[in-house]
């Protein structure tokens, strides 16, 4: 669906008492808001970057400039490194202090490897989970599952109102409710195959400070 579309359906529904409705740059913010925290909800897009070890190099970043780490980043942000492999194939096990032959992710991008066993030009495949770089028009396409549109426009209503009335306790308790609701409908009915979910949440549970 367009942005466009989506920006309506909000303005018609989730939006229409707020006067932040009518403006179209807000409404697309939120939009970019709902889209992202579904994407960390669901495992919905999942890419590959491929890591050149370099001599003496044992620290890539997956920030499309390091010029050992080939990554497309052009139509997305990466969230999550969730897998690595080694040059023959085997995944590597991430972050496990009783593995010294594992890999580490200082931060969310980066991958470090032990200093040793490693030959200069062996590719290392890092599997990565992503979501859409924030559209700035509402001519751009919303690319999410339809069943996850309900979600979207809840979470959207939520931020709105946030950030309007600046009441989070009341918006927890109504559209994130809705919000949370909704994606665990879709999740008991097995609307998002068991392959497109995680274990593991960004967010086990939503709590304001």
């Amino acid at each position: 669906m367009l942005a466009s579309e989506a920006i309506t359906e909000l303005q018609a529904t989730e939006l229409k008492q707020l006067k932040v409705g009518t403006d179209t740059a807000s409404v697309l913010i939120y939009l970019n808001q709902a889209i992202k925290e579904l994407h960390k909800e669901f495992n919905i897009w999942q890419d590959e970057a491929v890591i050149t070890h370099a001599d003496a190099v044992t620290l890539y970043k997956l920030d499309g400039v390091d010029v050992n780490v080939t990554i497309d980043l052009s139509d997305k942000q990466l969230l999550l490194i969730s897998e690595a492999f080694d040059n023959d194939g085997d995944t590597l096990s991430l972050n496990d202090e009783d593995d010294e032959n594992g890999a580490v992710t200082p931060k969310y991008n980066w991958v470090e490897f032990p200093l040793a066993g490693l030959a200069v030009g062996e590719e290392f495949p890092i599997i990565f989970r992503a979501a859409p770089l924030a559209m700035v028009a509402d001519t751009e396409t919303i690319d999410l599952p339809p069943v996850l549109e309900e979600a979207m426009y809840f979470y959207a209503g939520f931020r709105a109102h946030v950030s309007q009335k600046g009441n989070k306790e009341l918006e927890n308790g109504t559209h994130y409710e809705r919000y949370l609701q909704s994606i665990a409908r879709v999740t008991s009915k097995g609307l998002i195959v068991a392959e497109s979910t995680v274990g593991h949440k960004f967010y086990q549970s939503y709590t304001w400070p």
